[in-house]
């Protein structure tokens, strides 16, 4: 087997740091991109009777699943 390369003194505590502010910056973006995309889609359910219907059947997901995201993250924006 080949030899382990030697890390440099706290290498690995600053690895990890930087890794957690990755995945802390990438769980924000998608948080806000997923109430940008529910906030709009809540806003065309009201778009005529039955466009819950369409609107579930273009993403193909139920009505329940549309109603429990807009719930999750378009409600959210509008309590900030």
């Amino acid at each position: 087997m080949t030899p382990r390369h030697s890390r440099p003194e706290g290498a690995e505590k600053r690895l990890e740091e930087a890794v957690r502010t990755a995945k802390r910056q990438r769980d924000k973006a998608v948080r806000q991109a997923e109430t940008t995309f529910w906030t709009e889609i809540a806003e065309l359910k009201q778009s005529y009777r039955g466009a819950q219907t369409d609107i579930a059947s273009v993403l193909g997901v139920t009505r329940d699943a549309i109603l429990k995201s807009v719930n999750k993250y378009a409600d959210d924006r509008r309590e900030e």
